[in-house]
């Protein structure tokens, strides 16, 4: 009878083991939520994901979905994610970390590349999210482009029709205004209309300027040849646009934002809660220079330096993506 009660405890504590071991090895099941694909997109999934599977030492299934700027779909994906019922939900940008915050009630949520504020996650119930924030204020844009073309006082601002889109060329504007820049801000809806905005721009326009804009972004080389065609600069606000044909930008390193944002995720995971994290600000902005992309268009690069030098902004030069 000893013997038999003893094969049992075994027997007991060998299945309590496999089971816990079985349980502490769980896959992690993470979901990214892409409002469309593009460089600076790629560069934040890349940073997160490394990150993440650097710092949390446990399987982890990453699933990305593009949601093609398409709203109808990017509400699906989410759906889906808080259906499959996913560990974590990480929406890029504004729009889709609203939309995400409306529809996954229940999951922790790592919005990227947002501009969501203390006051916004305060106001959930539950609060689930962590946020990293990249947005530069349009009176730091402004003056930048100020600095670097002082006798500049014509300017196309193109932008989508996004809801987080509004506000910020609003600001844009009174900022240009400030600054004696007369800003004359063009929306387009879909990429099928950028061609048209690209070809028609006004006659006394200076140069071109885009926010970080994802439908914009995707066809920033339709802008670039409209800029070289007219030689005049087209400026915009994220390193990956100016890799694939801006001039130059003003902005932060976007792996940078996933790698923030993959510790976010690493904490969480780790039993913290997503609205105890505090929320990470990209500080650390820098000049991105394209030099084919500057002397295509007839740019004179040692002014864009010295503007960044005179704000004190690291400069960096980069190479053009191959087409």
């Amino acid at each position: 009878m000893k013997l038999l009660t003893a094969c049992l405890i075994a027997i007991i504590g060998t299945v309590t083991l496999n089971a816990c071991k079985q349980e502490s090895s769980a896959t992690i099941k993470v979901g990214i939520v892409v409002p469309l694909q593009h460089k600076a997109m790629d560069e934040i999934i890349e940073g997160f994901t490394h990150t993440l599977k650097e710092t949390y030492h446990q399987p982890i299934e990453i699933k990305i979905a593009n949601a093609q700027n398409d709203a109808n779909l990017e509400r699906a994906i989410i759906q889906q994610m808080r259906d499959e019922n996913l560990n974590i939900i990480v929406p890029i940008g504004t729009d889709a970390s609203q939309m995400t915050l409306a529809i996954a009630r229940s999951q922790p949520v790592v919005s990227l590349a947002s501009d969501l504020s203390e006051q916004d996650r305060q106001k959930l119930n539950p609060c689930n999210v962590a946020i990293v924030h990249d947005e530069i204020s349009s009176t730091q844009l402004i003056q930048f482009i100020h600095a670097a073309y002082p006798s500049l006082t014509h300017l196309t601002l193109i932008h989508s029709s996004a809801n987080k889109i509004f506000p910020e060329v609003a600001k844009t504007i009174t900022a240009g205004k400030k600054n004696g820049i007369e800003i004359k801000n063009v929306m387009i809806t879909s990429l099928a209309e950028l061609t048209s905005a690209a070809e028609n721009l006004s006659e006394n326009t200076q140069g071109i300027f885009i926010l970080k804009d994802h439908l914009l972004v995707s066809g920033i080389s339709t802008l670039a040849q409209a800029a070289n065609k007219r030689h005049i600069p087209l400026i915009t606000s994220d390193q990956g646009s100016v890799q694939d044909g801006a001039d130059f930008a003003l902005g932060v390193h976007e792996k940078e934002i996933g790698v923030e944002g993959g510790k976010l995720a690493a904490d969480i995971l780790n039993n913290i809660p997503a609205c105890h994290l505090p929320i990470v600000e990209m500080k650390k902005l820098t000049v991105f220079i394209n030099k084919n992309a500057m002397q295509h268009s007839k740019q004179n690069i040692d002014a864009i330096a010295n503007a960044a030098k005179k704000l004190q902004y690291h400069v960096e030069l980069i190479n053009q993506n191959a087409e």
